[in-house]
């Protein structure tokens, strides 16, 4: 019989892609084991079970279904397919109406005929699942805005384990440079980002310098030692999506060990970035 198999990580972490791994060598000894012939694994590395169209080996594989490419689809369990039901529901109907039996490994389910009303409660249990998931991060994420915690990537800063957080010497001077040319020197975004890019520094995810991430940098209160969280939520955890909060219940923390520039400095800034988005807003 001709077998794909199905796996996925929701993080990039070495941890996770380890797990990745593990996955792709047990779909290879099961499939050997039981005389398959393994013709493909597809695999998504670091993507959120929560939205198959942000799944592209997911939809890769159900379009090479409709091809004919496979027989069976192997899965280690049903969380690892999906864990928003809707999605889970249409990726099972669309593998059965091309013909491909769905086997599930851990819990030794297979998709046949018209058999869904159990396999469905399994979905539903995934989705619960990481939607609880997702409360306990939420949550973890309000009590470490509370302590004051930066994001955990910051240009000027080095991010260590047990939220160590301490200013990088080789970025802040870049971050000061920043400021000192939009300040001092009367240049516009895009000519710094062009000035930096041309001197070859990187941006902390070691790409070039765009205007957003510039004009990122010259907002950041986190450059006066202000830490402030909690200006936004997420409103459906499925979709991502995310509604800002007022101002009034931003949590903001000061800590001078973060400081890279004055407050004079820094309020200059804010004053010709306001100036220069009241003339964008009166020429529109």
């Amino acid at each position: 019989m001709r077998t794909a198999a199905y796996c996925r990580v929701s993080t990039g972490s070495d941890e996770q892609l380890n797990s990745l791994k593990n996955q792709s060598e047990f779909f290879v000894s099961y499939s050997q084991k039981h005389g398959y012939d393994l013709v493909k694994i597809y695999a998504d590395r670091g993507i959120s079970g929560k939205s198959a169209l942000k799944r592209p080996q997911f939809m890769q594989m159900l379009e090479e279904s409709r091809e004919n490419k496979f027989d069976m689809l192997l899965v280690k369990d049903i969380s690892r397919f999906a864990r928003n039901t809707v999605d889970f529901l249409n990726g099972i109907r669309e593998l059965k109406s091309n013909g491909v039996e769905v086997r599930f490994l851990s819990s030794n389910q297979t998709v046949l005929g018209e058999s869904e009303f159990v396999i469905t409660l399994f979905a539903a249990l995934a989705q619960e699942e990481s939607c609880n998931l997702s409360k306990r991060i939420i949550f973890g994420k309000l009590q470490g805005a509370k302590h004051g915690r930066p994001a955990a990537c910051v240009y000027g800063y080095n991010h260590g384990k047990n939220y160590d957080f301490r200013i990088n010497p080789e970025e802040a001077a870049v971050v000061r440079r920043i400021f000192e040319m939009y300040c001092e020197q009367g240049f516009g975004i895009r000519k710094i980002a062009n000035c930096l890019n041309s001197l070859g520094i990187c941006s902390k995810k070691g790409k070039k310098w765009q205007f957003k991430t510039v004009r990122r940098i010259l907002s950041n209160p986190l450059y006066i030692g202000n830490i402030v969280n909690n200006k936004s939520s997420t409103a459906d955890f499925l979709s991502g999506r995310r509604v800002p909060i007022s101002e009034e219940d931003y949590i903001i923390n000061h800590n001078e060990s973060y400081r890279i520039i004055s407050d004079e400095v820094y309020s200059k800034a804010q004053e010709i970035l306001l100036s220069k988005n009241a003339v964008t807003h009166r020429s529109c």
